[in-house]
């Protein structure tokens, strides 16, 4: 039993979409070096001739590129290159060695040839073109009169390794759709921390609000590596360009409201407020962190219910911003707009849903939950603080 219970934890660890998100550097290392190892003893045990290109094209493939599609496209593109060049240089290769003898005529095919690579390298898929160029160069430099067997063997090589490349990638598969989604997870919930951090009562000193800008650099880091992975996450999942540049710009807003709402809460004016409206205040802004962490359970798949965010707070706020200082009124209408961001984010995740999250549902594990801090009748103590 304690073995099999050891066996099950590794699998929930290790098959678990994000573990495999958090480990993924880990992973893709371990992946390169299981792959390397296994085509160097493959060209040592069969005694391959120019088996290093094996290794070598496992490490173009693979080397730079953690993702399945990235790493999809750049086998295909690998493959065709290589077999186009093959071709080509084949092609130049027998005509030289019936017609051209060396002659004018065979390097004025070389420049030909080489300059229709050069442009198309340029284009669209130039991959494919460089690498094309690239192979035909090599197989006309060989001077071997066994160049026939020499271009064949490499191109076999080359094949080999880009299989083996996709072989690796499913092992303990990186998907860009997993790190778009856990990329957006970790950021809401460490906005919902900035939230917290914002309206927990404590005086917003110099030596905090730097802090939680470094902290707010790292969040926007975060937003500009998931753009990255758009277009892979919408060709891997099927969901629209013009869907995923929406939930893009909610994400955006929201890091960007939160970041306003930092910077704002410092300045600020202590307001005069009566207890209603402290109470209002309060629920506004532990609601606004539910809001967050609700919507991160969502995108780690912990619901499998319909949520809706409720928007009806907002109006209620309004009364009493309406008579207070403008610095306040523009700080309330931030976090009041942040929770309408919030709600067509949710909205755009649950439309899409059965597109993103895996289809076997597997979830974050569960982790003890960061302290949580009242806000509203706080905020009247820190303002006072801040006034001081």
């Amino acid at each position: 039993m304690p073995a099999q219970s050891e066996r099950l934890h590794f699998s929930e660890r290790w098959l678990n979409a994000y573990e495999r998100y958090r480990y993924r550097r880990h992973i893709h290392a371990f992946r390169l070096g299981l792959a390397i190892v296994f085509s160097t003893l493959l060209a040592k045990v069969f005694h391959l001739q120019h088996g290093e290109w094996i290794g070598m094209t496992v490490f173009v493939v693979l080397g730079m590129l953690q993702f399945q599609g990235a790493i999809y496209s750049k086998a295909v593109e690998r493959m065709l290159g290589t077999a186009i060049g093959l071709g080509v240089g084949l092609a130049v290769l027998w005509l030289n060695q019936h017609y051209l003898q060396d002659g004018v005529f065979f390097y004025l095919i070389i420049g030909a040839a080489s300059a229709v690579a050069g442009w198309s390298a340029v284009g669209k898929n130039g991959y494919v073109a460089m690498l094309a160029g690239l192979t035909m160069c090599m197989l006309i430099g060989d001077g071997s009169h066994h160049w026939l067997d020499s271009g064949l063997m490499r191109a076999m090589n080359v094949l080999i390794g880009a299989v083996i490349a996709i072989a690796a990638a499913k092992l303990l598969p990186l998907r860009s759709t997993l790190m778009w989604r856990f990329m957006l997870a970790d950021n809401l919930t460490d906005c919902a921390k900035m939230i917290a951090e914002i309206s927990n009562g404590k005086r917003m000193t110099r030596e905090r609000l730097e802090q939680n800008m470094m902290k707010m650099r790292k969040i926007n880091a975060r937003m500009v590596k998931s753009r990255s992975h758009l277009a892979a996450t919408s060709g891997e999942s099927h969901i629209s360009s013009n869907m995923m540049e929406a939930m893009q710009h909610a994400h955006r807003k929201i890091v960007t409201t939160t970041e306003l709402l930092l910077t704002t809460a410092a300045k600020l004016r202590a307001p005069t407020l009566n207890e209603s409206e402290i109470r209002l205040l309060d629920r506004h802004f532990n609601q606004l962190q539910r809001e967050l962490r609700l919507t991160v359970r969502l995108i780690k798949g912990h619901y499998a219910r319909r949520i809706r965010i409720d928007t009806s707070l907002n109006t209620e706020l309004s009364k009493p911003a309406a008579r207070l200082h403008y610095d306040w009124q523009g700080f309330l209408w931030l976090s009041t707009n942040m929770r309408n961001e919030i709600a067509a984010l949710v909205i755009l995740l649950q439309r899409s849903r059965n597109k993103w999250l895996d289809k076997k549902r597997v979830t974050a594990p569960q982790r003890t939950p960061s302290p949580r801090y009242r806000s509203g009748a706080t905020i009247s103590r820190l303002k006072n603080t801040n006034s001081k």
